[in-house]
């Protein structure tokens, strides 16, 4: 091996004389709009864009890693993509046809959305739940009132 770790470690590395190392890229600058209308566009997902045009979904992320312009718009496209999705959702909420649980699981496994509630402070720190412990007595001799008003 040449002593290179990662796709984008390699893309900065040349040889003795200059050339890059490894077999030309296929990144395309036209591949920034493709994935604004394909993903963020038609809701498809980064899988369903790196086999159209035909590269992993590993390389993918690392052309997002090389690429500024790549990277904003594959973040922006996903964006886009669950926008469209709910869209979906909000016409198809009162259908009887629709499948709710298949529409909840692939909701939470392409978005991660979550029935669980957590408490998050302004940090961003995940509070635990708060627990209050009170005793009730119902004696009539420990009974005090405070602030009684004769009628």
């Amino acid at each position: 091996m040449i002593g290179v770790r990662s796709v984008t470690e390699l893309a900065k590395k040349t040889t003795k004389t200059g050339e890059p190392f490894g077999r030309p890229t296929k990144y395309d600058p036209k591949f920034v709009q493709m994935a604004l209308d394909y993903i963020g566009g038609e809701g498809k997902s980064v899988i369903q864009f790196a086999r159209l045009i035909r590269v992993g979904k590993t390389t993918i992320y690392e052309w997002a890693k090389i690429h500024d312009d790549f990277r904003d718009a594959l973040s922006l496209a996903s964006d886009w993509s669950q926008a469209h999705w709910e869209d979906k959702l909000e016409n198809m909420m009162y259908s009887k046809e629709v499948n709710a649980p298949l529409v909840k699981l692939y909701f939470a496994n392409r978005f991660n959305w979550t029935d669980k509630q957590q408490n998050v402070d302004s940090e961003g720190n995940t509070a635990e739940p708060l627990t209050v412990n009170f005793e009730v007595r119902t004696a009539v001799d420990e009974v005090t009132v405070t602030n009684a008003k004769p009628k």
